[in-house]
Order: structure tokens, then sequence, then C-alpha cells
């Protein structure tokens, strides 16, 4: 690494506590801009007449960015241009933001989602590296440059356990700042329009390029060449195309009756194709892209694994959305409000997984404890489910969730490169985020809904027998009702269709909670049976690779 001042990134005059809480400060557009806003996505849909999918789909989007952006992760890191790649990086970001806020296409709103995932991993990971070094005085790119991995056991074993403690306090800092992103988009959303959180996003990314032109000095690159082989771009944008084809098969799936349309059968095609030359391509490149060696790694492939169980079974946390707005008609900003205590949640766990590890308790009982409050989570919301559910309690399935969250999402990565060369770090990274933010969500989310569904439709049908004119109690109920809407002015056939739309409406909401009641059972035996799984699977040392 090329020698800075030692106040780099910053000029001189600038102190240190004021040079950190910039470098703080520069994350919050970094973990909140995005295409599109979830906590916003109702007032989205209807401000545009568009269908949640989209809204969903263009999410997915983010996250395939995010992946794309991770096989270039040391060389694009290594480059030390803070103010350069500041600047730039804030600015692309800030246009996308103003697309994003203008276009009523799906198209556009997708493909700008897609590029701010990418820069928002760069800046991440940039801000992230030169942090570390302004603040601990610590060069964290050593402990992801090839070469410079430990040499006999007893090294490998003690970047382990500074893994163990560090991973948490990573994970923690970046799910409480996004968790904060998600409360201030709810807010501004609930206070003023969609699209000033936009506005907003965009005049906070303003700042951010004006404190760096202002604190920021120049440097020249370090060396001649570009680190990344331009080639390599149309790599990732296969990649892209592949994930982005996949995502659609899962997302659009339920509204389009699967197979029965055209566009799910050319995207399940465009997804196997370009996945397959995907992997051709990176198999017979002398400088791949992605390395698909890293799948040899048995820690890799359980990692993999733990990831994907762990996020299809944190799909479950819609029984919180769905409850909220069905049993209790909160809005998005209450549900937002609410998703706060996740962060307790988060502090918790993060505490608990930092002292335990440390304590040398084994991966699997930690895992396992991970496992066990997701199982918890899901049992409360099973007892918790009725007709009149109480606010204030929708704070503990949300804390427990959370707790086995951070669990399972700082100590997985540890455990899978256990001993790994660090030329495969990169390509880890975007298999984790591959499969923690695209693949498993989407099956787990594509899952969830279409059972959900069906167990409703279920639910309806069971209960719509009972409701017969025949049915002394039911027959009460609907003249009562027809009685009180005639007592406030109505028409006889008014009141008939009220009664009629009313009895229907409880139905639904019956039937709702009752299949979220049933699918969090599930969710239960699922839980049990994953931390049965991590307990009784081998977890044998790999051997020193080089």
């Amino acid at each position: 690494m090329p020698s800075y001042p030692k106040n780099y990134p910053f000029y001189n005059w600038v102190p240190k506590p004021v040079g950190i809480l910039i470098l703080f400060m520069f994350f919050l557009p970094i973990l909140t801009v995005g295409g599109t806003y979830s906590a916003s996505g109702t007032e989205m849909i209807g401000g545009l007449g568009i269908q949640s999918e989209h809204i969903q789909f263009a999410n997915f989007a983010t996250s395939v960015g995010m992946a794309a952006f991770c096989p270039f992760l040391y060389r694009l890191v290594c480059i030390r241009r803070e103010k350069m790649m500041c600047i730039a990086g804030f600015s692309l970001m800030y246009i996308f933001s103003y697309v994003c806020a203008k276009t009523d296409s799906i198209f556009l709103l997708a493909l700008c989602s897609l590029f701010m995932g990418f820069l928002r991993m760069v800046l991440m990971m940039v801000n992230l590296f030169t942090l570390i070094k302004y603040a601990g005085h610590m060069e964290a790119t050593d402990k992801i440059t090839p070469g410079n991995e430990p040499s006999t056991g007893e090294g490998w074993d003690k970047l382990d356990v500074e893994r163990s403690a560090a991973q948490p306090a990573i994970y923690l800092f970046f799910m409480v700042l996004g968790q904060l992103g998600t409360w201030l988009t709810a807010w501004l959303t609930c206070r003023y329009e969609w699209r000033y959180v936009y506005y907003f996003m965009m005049g906070l990314l303003l700042l951010c390029i004006l404190i760096s032109f202002v604190t920021m000095p120049y440097h020249k690159y370090a060396t001649r060449r570009f680190p990344i082989n331009l080639r390599q771009f149309g790599d990732a944008s296969i990649f892209c195309i592949a994930l982005m084809c996949f995502v659609y098969v899962l997302t659009y799936g339920k509204v389009l009756d699967w197979y029965d349309d055209p566009t799910i059968r050319w995207a399940t095609v465009g997804a196997v194709a370009m996945g397959g030359l995907f992997v051709y391509m990176e198999l017979t490149q002398r400088n791949p892209y992605y390395q698909l060696d890293v799948f040899k790694l048995r820690t890799i492939r359980f990692g993999f694994l733990f990831y994907f169980l762990l996020m299809v079974l944190n799909s479950s946390s819609l029984f919180v959305n769905v409850f909220a707005g069905i049993g209790m008609k909160l809005d998005n900003y209450q549900n937002a409000t609410l998703g706060n205590w996740s962060m307790l949640g988060y502090f918790i766990g993060g505490i608990a997984t930092i002292w335990l590890s440390v304590k040398g308790v084994h991966f699997k009982y930690l895992f396992a404890a991970g496992f066990l409050f997701l199982g918890l989570s899901a049992m409360f919301m099973y007892f918790e489910v009725q007709g009149a559910g109480l606010y204030e309690r929708m704070k503990y399935p949300i804390i427990i969730r959370s707790t086995g969250m951070m669990f399972l999402y700082s100590l997985i990565p540890t455990f899978a490169t256990q001993r790994m060369p660090y030329k495969y770090l990169s390509s880890w990274i975007c298999t984790m985020i591959t499969v923690r933010m695209v693949l498993a969500p989407c099956i787990g989310t594509a899952l969830y809904g279409n059972v959900l569904q069906e167990r409703q439709q279920h639910y309806v049908t069971r209960y719509a027998q009972n409701v017969d004119m025949m049915h002394p109690e039911a027959s009460a109920s609907f003249v009562q009702t027809v009685r009180g809407m005639q007592h406030q002015g109505k028409s006889r056939q008014e009141a008939v269709s009220m009664a009629a739309l009313s009895t229907k409406g409880r139905i639904q909401v019956q039937a709702t909670l009752s299949a979220v009641k049933e699918m969090a059972g599930w969710t239960l035996y699922a839980c049990f049976f994953c931390m049965i799984f991590v307990v009784v699977l081998p977890y044998p040392k790999r051997k020193l690779l080089t």
C-alpha cells in the first residue's frame, strides 16, 4: 500500500473527531439511498399506479447490484482515492435518485436500482476500510490481501477469534444504521410525499459531496494501470442478467400464473442460459471475475447452506407485517417504528455473540441459539395471533427474531472463512451477498407468499360455509348490521350491501389470521429442525491451504 499523509483522507486542519464524524455521516446516504424504499412502497404503488411486485423487483435489483460489486472488492478498496471515489459515487447516486423520482418506467427504476446497489457497496467498503484506518490506526486491507495469510494453525486460530469479535461489531453498525434509514424514509413518506424521500436523499448526497470537496485533498493514483480488467464487467453483466431473470420468475410468478405466462418462460430460459454461460466463462478464463473454486471449500458450502436456511426462515418476518396490517390496521410508518425494536435485539445478539465467541463457545451451539430465537419468535406469533392484537406486544417477536439474526448473520461468515486463502475472499463475499440478499429472500418470499395465499383461500372457504342465513348466530349478526346501517340513514338495499361487505371483510380477516397462525407453527418446526441439524453436523477444521 502506498504511504499517505498522517491525517489521510482529510486535510491536516480537520480535527480527528470531526473527521470520524464525517466518515460516520457518509454511511447514512450509503445505507439509506436506494432505487426504491420499502417503507414508502405502498405510497409509490398508489402514486405510480403500479403493482407491489414492481417495487419488490426493484428492491431485489439493488441487492443484485451489491452482489455484482463483491468480486472487485480488493482491487477497488485498495485504490485509496477517497475524495475521487466519494464525489464520483455520491454524484452518480444523485443522478440515479433523480431518475427514480421522476420516472414511471419499471425498467428504468430497476436499472437505476441495480447501479445504485453497485455504488452502495463500493462506497460502503471504501469508507469502512478508511474509517478503520483513520479511527483505529489499522490497515484492514492487510486482512484481505492475498499472500498475507497466517502460515500456522495457531495464527489462523488467532485470526478466527479476532473475526468472531469484529464481525458482530461491524454487522451491528450496519444493521442499526440500516434500520434507522428505514425509519427515516417511512417518516418522510408519512410526513410529506413519497417523492420527497428522493429529494431529501438527493439533498443529503449533495451535502456529502460538498463536505468531501472541502475537507479532503486530492491524491494521485498510486499505480499506472487501473486494477480491474474492464472485460470483467462483461462477466458481471451476465451475472446480473442471470440473477434478475431468476428474481423475475419468483417475484411475478404468482401474479402471472407462473408458466402460463410467456414472460415467465422466457425469464426461466434466460436465467438458465445466462447462468450456464457465466459458469463456462469463469471456468475457462485465466483471470476469472468469480472464482468457482471457492465451492471446493467445505466451510463455504456449509456457509451457503446456513445462510440459505436463515434467510428463508427470516422471510417469516412478514407475519408481523401482515398481522399488524390486517389485525391492527397499522400504516407503514407505524410498522417502521415498530421495527425500531429490532435494534435492541441486534445489540443483545451482538454483545452476546462477542462474549460467547471470546469464551470459546463452539460455532454449532451459537448457530443453534440463533435458530432457537427465530423459532421462539414464530412461537410467539403462533400464540399471539388473534383478532384484537396489542401494538405494544408486537415488539417482542421483533426483538427475539433480531437477536437470533445477529447470532447467525455475524458468525456464519466467520465460520465459512476459517483458514480460507485470501484469494477466495471476494468470491465468498459475492456468494454471501447473493444467497443472503437475493436467492434465499426471493425463494422465501415466494414460498411464504404463495402458501399464505393458498391457506388464506382455504380458510375463507371453510369460514364462509359457517356464514349461512339459516345459522342463527350468523343471521342475527347480519340482521343487526343491516338495522344499524338503516339507523344511520341508509336505504334497505344499501344497508344489505354494506352488511354483506362487512361480513366478507370479517371472513377475510379471520382467514388471514388463521393462515398466519398455521404458517407460524410450521416455521417453528422448521427452526427446531435447523437447530438439530447444525448441532449434529460435524465441524472438522480445514487443512491449511495456500
